[in-house]
């Protein structure tokens, strides 16, 4: 049957804007197998750098450090190779101004031997440092700041930070940390200003918490302590605390926080801290969240939405359950943008323990490796926790499924006011990590929420607070019309916001192409692809139901 000019245009014209939503820009590769180690990706003054510790081939113990770099167009130089030791393996690094910092180990324990390699970018000049003074620890965390380099970890089940003046080679340890039942929740630095942040939990024996935040300059003198021990409310406790960066001598604290004693979620809370180290903290629960369970539909939200206020009516506000977890924030002008988790655990590192949250555990930064010689297996966040879940080649120390339920946003002015809020439906998708299901945009406006599942991005549109669309799927696309995707190494994937509406993906491939003599063969790369996302080009089908049934 012939279809009418008219609806062949409209099809076409619809597959141009599904098209335009997600536009697959620039690509590099370079030759790679899959049983070869991916390179780790971070974002650059200009563009990115790229890197891998990868065995030489045949029975040895040799290896070499290969990076390469981009500009923000993905064109690149050669790859250029650095012997390192015999028997030891890339555990952390850090990029500090033109510098990138490699901390190599040998062996997986507290007591292995490390050393640094310090590359200069510009000059490509590369040169080892010897650490050895640093004390014994289960390493956790690793920065550079100002040429100091900063090693967080744990001995004897104390909290533990060191700091290396690589010019002057010498270690000073920071004070006031190593207790015990004392837990650091977040390490940050501040190149600009020359500073490093502690986040830091601690209990006394009735298990009462105490939130600290720590500041201290690259030498390790401490300049800010500013002590959160008693709130309003002491059935209550402050959860999980991610620090935004310092402006005007002031700063906050945002996070989750819930009921002592028991694992209760009850909101968010904001915590401001001005110059003199005073604080005050406002706490938002699901009174002030009233398009938290808009991923839910329709007749099933309007039930839960009437219990809500049958609680509320009684003076009551119900928890959150099971698990909700704030994971990154945007700071703007205008305020915060906090997107959290909402999902469910059965791994035993989120069980409840002695009337302890069980996801009070060390938040890493964005582009970590986790310290805990697991290696770094596929993807860039292949064991980052709680960072992103992708990567799957590890095992995690405790088994367990997450059951992922829903993302939820929320826009807050700087005195802590909703300007809106809103949620996304994950559909009940189920993996093995429990890091940040997804990567987000934020221009104070529009919202960019994009995801992968199994080869297939997922992405999410919402715009001043209201969900244009959702969980819509695209494939992986090559930027040569002529060459056609063999296979892809969904292992490798991994998808990460880059800067304005720009995404980054990378990994593994086999690609067909045609060769000088136009013969078909097929070529193993590990690829970079740059992503264009525009959620205002969507035009829904004339026949699309927009509202949930």
């Amino acid at each position: 049957m012939k279809k009418h000019p008219f609806i062949l245009l409209f099809s076409l014209l619809l597959e141009i804007s599904a098209f335009s939503q997600v536009m697959f820009v620039d690509r590099f590769e370079i030759p790679s197998n899959f049983i070869e180690k991916d390179f780790i990706v971070v974002a650059k003054q200009g563009g990115l750098v790229a890197f891998r510790v990868q065995p030489e081939k045949g029975l040895n113990f040799k290896s070499n450090l290969q990076y390469f770099l981009t500009d923000f167009n993905l064109n690149s130089d050669n790859l250029k190779e650095i012997k390192v030791r015999d028997g030891y393996d890339l555990v952390g690094y850090d990029l500090e101004g033109e510098f990138l910092y490699i901390l190599m180990q040998k062996g997986s324990v507290a007591t292995s031997e490390r050393y640094l390699i310090e590359i200069d970018l510009k000059s490509e000049v590369a040169k080892e440092v010897l650490l050895e003074n640093i004390y014994s620890m289960e390493l956790q965390e690793f920065f550079v700041l100002n040429r100091s380099a900063i090693f967080m970890g744990n001995a004897d089940l104390r909290p533990i930070v060191q700091i290396f003046d690589i010019q002057e080679n010498n270690v000073i340890t920071v004070q006031g940390i190593y207790f015990k039942d004392t837990k650091i929740l977040q390490l940050k630095k501040e190149s600009e200003l020359g500073v490093l942040d502690l986040l830091v939990s601690r209990r006394d024996k009735y298990k009462m918490k105490q939130i600290s935040l720590l500041t201290f300059d690259d030498n390790g003198n401490k300049i800010r302590e500013v002590v959160i021990e008693k709130l309003e409310d002491q059935d209550m406790e402050l959860v999980e605390g991610m620090m935004t960066p310092i402006q005007n001598y002031q700063q906050s604290i945002i996070g989750t926080f819930g009921n002592r004693k028991r694992e209760a979620y009850q909101g968010i809370y904001l915590g401001d801290i001005n110059e003199f180290g005073e604080y005050k903290i406002k706490y938002l629960t699901l009174k002030n969240f009233p398009n938290f369970f808009n991923y839910m539909k329709e007749k099933q939200k309007e039930k839960k939405l009437q219990e809500l206020e049958k609680s509320f009516a009684k003076g009551k506000t119900p928890s959150i359950k099971p698990v909700f977890s704030a994971r990154e924030v945007v700071t703007l002008d205008q305020g915060y943008l906090v997107y959290s988790d909402h999902f469910l655990a059965t791994n035993p590192r989120y069980m409840q323990r002695d009337g302890v949250y069980a996801n009070e555990a060390y938040r890493y930064s964005a582009n970590r490796l986790m310290m805990d010689q697991l290696g770094y297996g596929l993807g860039r966040y292949g064991n980052s926790f709680p960072g992103s879940r992708y990567g799957g080649t590890y095992v995690w120390q405790e088994e367990g499924e997450y059951e992922f339920v829903s993302s939820y946003f929320l826009f807050l002015n700087r005195s802590g006011e909703v300007i809106w809020d809103n949620s996304l439906d994950l559909t009940g998708n189920t993996t093995n990590n429990p890091g940040k299901y997804g990567e987000i945009s934020f221009d104070g406006e529009k919202l960019h929420f994009l995801y992968l599942d199994d080869i297939q991005i997922y992405m999410s549109y919402i715009k001043n607070g209201e969900v244009i669309f959702q969980n819509k799927t695209f494939e992986i696309e090559l930027i040569n019309e002529e060459e056609r995707i063999r296979e892809t190494q969904d292992g490798s994937l991994s998808l990460t916001h880059w800067y304005s509406n720009y995404f980054l993906l990378t990994g593994k491939q086999k690609v067909r192409y045609l060769n000088a003599e136009n013969k078909e063969e097929t070529k193993e790369v590990f690829f970079l692809t740059k992503i264009k996302v525009d959620g205002d080009q969507y035009v829904p089908e004339e026949d699309e139901d927009l509202e949930k049934k």
